[in-house]
């Protein structure tokens, strides 16, 4: 989705993992994703969907995130590979195009001060935004 008064890419919907029925049924149910792949609404009817996209879609990319991590965080690091020792990190997105978004520790360290690590997006798969001390 495209926000209307400028072209900016604010997400996408997406199939709700519950739905049964067809896409053009009245109750099809979506989830909003920013441009990230983060959810921002989970199923809701398409309206509302891009309601919170043209609210909260880029929006949501300013707030902390979580992801499993190393300390410290060295540029190298496969994020997407997570060892069972790392413990949950918060992070913030530091730039984002059409392809990648950048993340830093949101407390670094001293050696991660000036760290920023690209991702493949969608991220979903390495970025969360609820804390995982409130979800797991």
């Amino acid at each position: 989705m495209r926000r209307a008064s400028d072209g900016e890419v604010i997400g996408w919907t997406v199939a709700h993992d519950t739905n049964a029925q067809d896409e053009h049924d009245e109750n099809y149910l979506v989830d909003a994703v920013n441009p990230v792949g983060i959810i921002v609404a989970r199923g809701v009817p398409i309206e509302t969907a891009i309601d919170h996209l043209e609210d909260r879609g880029l929006a949501s990319l300013s707030a902390p995130h979580w992801t499993k991590a190393p300390l410290p965080l060295e540029s190298m690091t496969d994020l997407s590979a997570p060892q069972d020792d790392w413990p949950w990190r918060r992070v913030l997105m530091t730039q984002l195009d059409d392809n990648r978004v950048w993340i830093r520790p949101a407390y670094p360290s001293w050696p991660e001060r000036l760290l920023e690590i690209p991702l493949q997006i969608p991220a979903d798969d390495i970025l969360r935004a609820d804390s995982p001390a409130e979800s797991d």
